[in-house]
C-alpha cells in the first residue's frame, strides 16, 4: 500500500498579498505621523527656550533700574518723592508696579496727580502735578497751607499773601478741613483775583459765607450762588463809596447790595 505525503502549506501574510499602491500609502501615512511628532517636539522645545530666555533677559542686570528721575516736585522735594515711590535702583524694570507707585505718590500732601513710566533700558520717570495753595489754615507756628478742595498741604512760611481760614486743631498735612471750612476755601478760590487779593480772612457765619478785608471791612456773601455777581457788587461799592467810612457790605442779594458805615468820629 502506497503512502501519500501530506504537506501543510505556509500561510501567506496579508502584506504579501497587499496591493503595492496601498502598501505605499500606509508607509507614507506612518512617515507623515512621525514627521508631525518631530515638528511638535521641536516647536515645544523652541517655545520653552524662548520663554526661559525671556525670563532670563528680564532678570538680567542689563534690564535693571539704573536711574529714577523726578519732575514737578517743587514743594514735595525730590528725596521725599523718591521715598514715596518706592522704586530703588537695581530692581528689575519689569517688576516695577507703575500703578502702585502712582497711588503712593498721590498720598503725598502736595501731590494732585502722579505719572510713573518706564524708559528702556533702565530709567524710570516720575512726573508729579502739585496742588496750589489758596489760603492759610490757622495762624502762627501751626498754620498750614490749604488748596481749593480743603486739602492741607504743609506748613505756611508766614510770607504768603493769602487769606486765612479757621483751622482744625487736629489738622495735619495730607488731611482735610471739616466740610464747612472746605466750603469757605472753595469760595475763596472762586473769587476774582482782584477781590481775593484784598481778603484777609474767609469765614462761615450764621448768615452764610463772609469775608474780612485787609482794612477791616466785613462782607456778607450769603451762600455760594452768583459769586461773580456778588464780587462785582463788592468791588463797585469799594470803588464808589468813601472806603474809609465803610463798616460792612451785604451782597447776599447782589442786585440790591447794602452798605453800613461807621459813625463819624466824635459823633
Amino acid at each position: 500500500m502506497s503512502s501519500a505525503l501530506l504537506t501543510r502549506s505556509k500561510p501567506v501574510s496579508g502584506s504579501e498579498n497587499m496591493d503595492p499602491r496601498l502598501r505605499a500609502r500606509r508607509v507614507e501615512i506612518a512617515r507623515d505621523r512621525g514627521r508631525r511628532r518631530v515638528r511638535r517636539t521641536v516647536a515645544l522645545a523652541a517655545v520653552t527656550v524662548l520663554v526661559l530666555g525671556a525670563v532670563a533677559a528680564t532678570r538680567s542686570p542689563l534690564l535693571d533700574v539704573d536711574a529714577v528721575s523726578v519732575n514737578g516736585s517743587r514743594h514735595s522735594g525730590e528725596a521725599a518723592t523718591l521715598d514715596a515711590a518706592g522704586i530703588a535702583p537695581g530692581r528689575p524694570m519689569t517688576s516695577v508696579d507703575l500703578a502702585a507707585a502712582e497711588a503712593r505718590l498721590e498720598q503725598m500732601p502736595w501731590v494732585a496727580a502722579a505719572e510713573v513710566s518706564r524708559q528702556w533700558p533702565g530709567t524710570v520717570r516720575i512726573r508729579v502735578t502739585e496742588r496750589s495753595a489758596v489760603a492759610v489754615a490757622g495762624q502762627g507756628i501751626g498754620a498750614l497751607l490749604v488748596d481749593r478742595h480743603g486739602r492741607l498741604l504743609g506748613p505756611a512760611s508766614g510770607d504768603e499773601e493769602l487769606p486765612t481760614v479757621v483751622d482744625d486743631p487736629r489738622a495735619r498735612p495730607g488731611g482735610e478741613l471739616p466740610p464747612a471750612r472746605r466750603a469757605v476755601v472753595a469760595m475763596l478760590a472762586d473769587l476774582p483775583a482782584s477781590l481775593r487779593s484784598e481778603v484777609a480772612q474767609g469765614m462761615v457765619t450764621p448768615d452764610g459765607l463772609g469775608l474780612v478785608l485787609q482794612d477791616g471791612i466785613r462782607v456778607r456773601l450769603g451762600d455760594r450762588t452768583r459769586l461773580r455777581a456778588k464780587s462785582d457788587a463788592v468791588e463797585l461799592l469799594l470803588a464808589e463809596a468813601d472806603r474809609a467810612s465803610i463798616a460792612s457790605i451785604d451782597v447776599a442779594v447782589p442786585a440790591a447790595p447794602a452798605l453800613t458805615r461807621d459813625p463819624p468820629k466824635g459823633a
